[in-house]
């Protein structure tokens, strides 16, 4: 009985000697895989930080050449032009701050110059980066900034970059998103300068603590440089963290790589919780300790039951998965089917989808042609009038506008063509105001046959974006006309337009105090072949068209009521620029009816 017991014994022992054996090796593949991991992450993070070094390396040099902003230290005192250049420059460059510094190390111009805290007026001279700039060599100096208390690495080159120096040009680089990107990736990752000072870290509470007890020596030589301000600087551990490949920090074990940047003696640290490295040990036990119960449920339960048991169930498993195979084919063969119809549909839609275009572009072409023809109408009329009273001067004038317009009508058919497909239309840089202004040429003599009075406001700055000029034209002449259309039955008809840039989006307003659009019928203005009008005078495309041309260029029209009286139509299309200067003028037409 006992030799039996032994036998049955054996299995679970097995187990335990293997579960020892494999959490072992486990663990020494665990500890290679967080190295490999490690050395990865220090070689990216190391580029990373040289990639920002070199990415504004060049910056000192170019300020150093540069005549705009050396020239304070000709003049020897601030320079407004070049504290503006300095702060164009920071702005397009991305540097934290940039400024010109005398032999004196007194600073002269910076791009913080309007700031509170600006740095023009401040002496630098105790440090090193200035120190070695002055002695015509590259200075590189890491340090929390005297002034705005803010770190960051400063860059500096002697001015000029040959002969004497008489000053340096300097730049500091925030190093603060490479703590964040770190932070955010969730790694315990920290840098330290030459004497072991953690400047920066993936966690704020060790910035400012040393890898070991400072010797007094280099204590005093931080303080007299005033490189970390008023930090304390105590260690960041009780064992010095420098070579160990396992450390203590604030009571938790990290296993510890370290590689060295190659910038300012600087030295990378990547730390991993030591349970990473023990992660395997508690699976491999669970399932050794599993695998032991089991073991002696199957010694406990009649393995004859059991196998019977497992027979029925095989059995019946057997039988649903045929039953369910039987139901997936079925399945298969109907979607299959409903493919094919949903094909076909598609087909059929698309026919009807080209067979719409035509119709659309038909009615467009009649629409978009009846404006240019009209104002064409009248200049023709009105010429033959002044050459009958011998006025070839202003009949030449008309002429010139004749010609203007038969160009548009070319184009505008072009411009027909490619409204299927807008993608293909000429995108370039213009002024808005300039279109604003063809587009009223246009509409002027159906504001003359109205008596409608259109009032323009346009900024005197230029209302520059990168847009089809046609295609606005387009939409302005259309939302004109019907400005004037539902205007004119007032006694005193008024179209306004006003041009403004708001948070780098162009926004027109053209507004009339005309009988506005009622309510209900606001959702349908922009439908195609929707009208208003209750007369022939419109078939319903205009809004449709200018609808889909704003979008097409990136922008939206949208309408709303006028207080007291009338309708808004408001036009955006996107800027380049971020911003203008809100001076405007004013520009008035009064055009009352042709004498």
């Amino acid at each position: 009985m006992s030799k039996s017991w032994l036998y049955l014994a054996i299995p679970p022992l097995l187990l335990i000697a293997a579960a020892f054996v494999l959490i072992q090796l486990f663990m020494d593949l665990d500890e290679d895989s967080v190295d490999r991991k490690a050395a990865e992450r220090l070689t990216l993070y190391r580029q990373t930080i040289l990639g920002e070094y070199q990415k504004y390396r060049y910056l000192p040099y170019m300020i150093a050449r540069d005549p705009r902003a050396t020239f304070a230290l000709q003049s020897g005192r601030p320079i407004e032009s070049a504290n503006r250049f300095l702060q164009e420059m920071a702005d397009n460059s991305g540097a934290d701050l940039l400024y010109v510094m005398n032999e004196d190390g007194t600073t002269l111009a910076a791009s913080n110059w309007q700031d509170e805290l600006s740095l023009v007026g401040q002496n630098y001279g105790f440090r090193p980066y200035f120190k070695s700039a002055i002695k015509g060599e590259e200075g590189q100096f890491f340090a929390i900034g005297a002034t705005l208390g803010e770190p960051g690495l400063f860059l500096a080159r002697p001015t000029p970059v040959s002969g004497k120096p008489i000053g340096a040009a300097v730049v500091k680089v925030d190093m603060r998103p490479l703590e964040a990107a770190w932070a955010e990736g969730g790694e315990t990752v920290f840098a330290s300068d030459e004497n072991g000072v953690i400047f920066l870290s993936s966690r704020p509470e060790w910035r400012y603590r040393t890898l070991s007890e400072l010797p007094p020596g280099v204590r005093q030589t931080i303080n007299t440089t005033r490189q970390y301000a008023s930090q304390s600087l105590l260690p960041v551990s009780d064992q010095p963290v420098i070579s160990s490949e396992l450390v203590t920090i604030d009571g938790n074990m990290f296993r510890h790589k370290s590689a060295e940047v190659g910038l300012l003696g600087w030295t990378l640290h990547f730390l991993v919780p030591v349970e990473e490295t023990r992660k395997s040990v508690l699976p491999i036990w669970a399932v050794t300790i599993t695998l032991c119960l089991v073991y002696v449920v199957i010694l406990l339960v009649l393995r004859g039951r059991r196998l019977r048991k497992t027979s029925v169930q095989l059995r019946q498993e057997s039988a649903d998965l045929k039953e369910l195979n039987t139901r997936l084919v079925g399945e298969i063969q109907e979607r299959r089917r409903i493919e094919r119809e949903l094909l076909e549909a598609q087909r059929g839609l698309a026919r009807s989808n080209r067979l719409a275009a035509v119709g659309e572009m038909s009615a467009a072409v009649v629409h978009e042609l009846s404006q240019p023809l009209s104002a064409l109408r009248m200049f023709v009329a009105g010429t033959r009038k002044f050459l009958d009273k011998g006025d070839t001067g202003t009949a030449v004038e008309n002429l010139k506008e004749i010609d203007g317009i038969q160009l548009r009508m070319a184009n505008l058919t072009q411009e027909l063509k490619r409204f299927a497909r807008p993608g293909e239309s000429r995108i370039e840089k213009i002024d808005l105001r300039e279109s604003i202004r063809t587009a009223e040429k246009i509409v002027r003599p159906r504001f003359e046959e109205t008596g409608v009075f259109l009032k323009m406001e346009l900024p005197d700055t230029a209302l520059e974006t990168e847009t089809a000029p046609l295609r606005v034209e387009q939409i302005l002449v259309n939302l004109l006309r019907n400005g004037a259309d539902a205007a004119a039955a007032e006694g005193e008809g008024q179209v306004r337009l006003i041009a403004q840039l708001i948070d780098n989006e162009i926004r027109l307003e053209i507004s009339d105090n005309g009988p506005g659009i009622p309510e209900d019928l606001r959702e349908r203005i922009f439908d195609p072949f929707f009208s208003t009008k209750t007369s022939s005078g419109g078939m319903g495309l205009g809004l449709a068209i200018s609808m889909r041309l704003a979008e097409d260029l990136g922008g939206s029209l949208s309408v709303r009521t006028e207080t007291p009286k009338g309708a808004v139509f408001e036009l955006t299309l996107p800027a380049i620029e971020s911003g203008m200067r809100p001076s405007s003028q004013t520009q008035d037409m009064d055009n009352e009816a042709a004498e």
